[in-house]
């Protein structure tokens, strides 16, 4: 039996004036800052050395609940548990400035870019997992008068020991320029429908012949309004007939056009 499982996590990002500027990190490093630099953490407010929070099943976690002005810099997270799918069972919500429904939210597993819930070690600049479970996060979230990041226990498994930092500027007045909010949008389909299963190889007639202009049964990354920038997707596939799945062409489809803006030559091409 075919099942195909897509599970896209795409990224809205701040201003790209806030981000990382690996470059001149060293030579800026003496000029004063406008900000006090803060941390949300899971540390022993006792001052032992049990630097971590349970979660039990249908718990939610308060990771960081902070007034503005303000903009997250770095996320690390890592735990210990003997829940069988700890990745796609705990769910991380962000919320900015008050309110109502996140702006993030997502699978931690996913969030890090481990879609299919096992881990793996890779390094981005936005994104790496480390060795031991560690998962880190530099993508700039500003905020201004409030930041709210909560993780949920949606299994039935207990998490026995969740560790995190989370890093944080504080300002005394909010930062020049235009700042946009992070958003991250999650969404799986299981199994995928596709557009057809009749093929063995990558080379057959019923691929190579198949015409789409308009991204008619694509599978969709992101829907959404407003006024941002698109930063990237995380995509994890598992398949279970033999051969390639994919030579979808990645589309972008702006501001109501019917044909895609972009058009890439195919999903194992789109980085």
């Amino acid at each position: 039996m075919k099942k195909l499982l897509l599970a896209a996590f795409i990224f809205g990002l701040c201003s790209p004036a806030f981000a990382q500027d690996l470059s001149g990190w060293l030579t800026n490093l003496p000029q004063s800052k406008g900000y006090t630099q803060k941390r949300a953490s899971s540390y022993d407010r006792s001052g032992g050395n049990a630097d971590y929070r349970q979660i039990a099943p249908h718990e939610t976690l308060v990771l960081m609940d902070e007034a503005g002005p303000g903009m997250v810099t770095h996320i690390w997270t890592t735990m210990w548990t003997n829940s069988p799918t700890p990745l796609k069972a705990l769910v991380l919500r962000m919320y900015w400035d008050n309110e109502s429904t996140p702006s993030v939210e997502a699978p931690l597993g996913d969030f890090f870019g481990l879609g299919l819930g096992d881990y793996f070690v890779y390094q981005s600049v936005p994104l790496d997992v480390a060795p031991n479970r560690a998962l880190n996060c530099f993508f700039p979230m500003p905020f201004q008068k409030r930041a709210r990041i909560t993780l949920s226990n949606e299994g039935s498994g207990e998490i026995q020991s969740f560790y995190f930092n989370i890093e944080y500027r504080a300002y005394a007045k909010p930062p020049a320029g235009d700042l946009l909010y992070f958003h991250a949008q999650y969404r799986q389909a299981t199994p995928n429908h596709g557009w057809t299963n009749q093929w063995q190889s990558n080379g057959d007639k019923i691929v190579e012949d198949k015409k789409n202009v308009n991204g008619e049964e694509n599978y969709v990354w992101m829907e959404a309004t407003g006024r941002g920038h698109f930063v990237g997707v995380t995509m994890s596939v598992q398949q279970n007939q033999d051969g390639w799945w994919g030579e979808g062409d990645d589309m972008f489809f702006i501001d109501g056009a019917i044909t895609p803006s972009i058009a890439g030559t195919g999903s194992e091409d789109y980085c």
